[in-house]
């Protein structure tokens, strides 16, 4: 039985993550009045826990000093719970039936900082292939994963974080101006997929589509790469379908999506 104590800790956490949750859901920094009617709570309470939350680094202000966005505490924990998800086994074998149908290298990617990680790779059974191991970092610029990750952000955020990657060119073409990968960007949104072009490696293309959350926002990218000469850009495309069932799975699987299967006994 829960005493008064444990109940009030467990009240204020529903509270605090009710704030969180309405900051997430916004476009744009939150104002106090904006957070206290969206939980409708008095604003005196939500700032008390806005403070408490700003201290552990849960949320911060902007450059105004009166509106809220998610801390980098918060980002880190999000990126990490990714990170393990990925990493169960389950997932593991919804990538392995993927690599078993279209007979390639597989890898599910999540943004950390300003570079994209693997946190589950399955490799093909083709003697030369590229061999990468989970927890590998890549650049985002030259990626499918990369650049799929990027295109899926708000407009303003994409374009701030664009003008502070540094843009290394690995091949010839590799995307190297910010109003071109900003463009690439604008055709990735239409589409809803990413195509890398020999971007990171020559001889080396891949294509990724998103794993989306309940509400539609992309939690990571899944994605498959091979060598030119063994798949074509117009290959790629034709193994989208297989990608995107894929990633629906993975996205059930993880708890991601809103379509989850009843309990047992419901």
């Amino acid at each position: 039985m829960q005493d008064e104590g444990d109940e009030a800790r467990s009240t204020a956490i529903q509270k605090a993550f009710g704030i969180l949750e309405a900051l997430l859901r916004s476009d744009e920094p939150s104002t106090l009045v904006d957070l206290a009617a969206a939980v409708a709570m008095p604003k005196a309470s939500v700032h008390r826990l806005l403070n408490q939350m700003e201290m552990v680094g849960i949320v911060r202000r902007d450059l105004s000093g009166r509106a809220y966005l998610p801390g980098p505490r918060w980002v880190q924990l999000a990126s990490d719970t990714l990170v393990a998800i990925g990493r169960q086994p389950p997932i593991r074998e919804i990538m392995r039936a993927l690599v078993a149908k279209v007979t390639e290298s597989c890898n599910l990617a999540v943004l950390q900082g300003s570079e994209i990680v693997y946190v589950e790779r399955v490799e093909c059974e083709w003697p030369l292939r590229m061999q990468l191991q989970a927890g590998s970092r890549v650049p985002v610029h030259c990626t499918s994963s990369g650049k799929l990750l990027l295109a899926m952000m708000e407009a303003e955020k994409r374009k701030r974080f664009v003008s502070s990657l540094k843009l290394d060119r690995y091949t010839p073409n590799t995307i190297v101006d910010p109003n071109d990968l900003l463009a690439e960007c604008e055709q990735i949104c239409k589409e809803g997929i990413s195509i890398n072009r020999e971007e990171y490696h020559r001889g080396l293309i891949g294509v990724a589509v998103p794993v989306r959350g309940a509400g539609g926002n992309v939690a990571a990218a899944l994605a498959i790469h091979a060598p030119i000469f063994r798949m074509s850009i117009e290959g790629a495309r034709a193994m989208i379908p297989h990608l995107a069932d894929a990633a629906e799975q993975i996205a059930k699987e993880a708890g991601l999506s809103a379509d989850q299967p009843d309990a047992e006994g419901d």
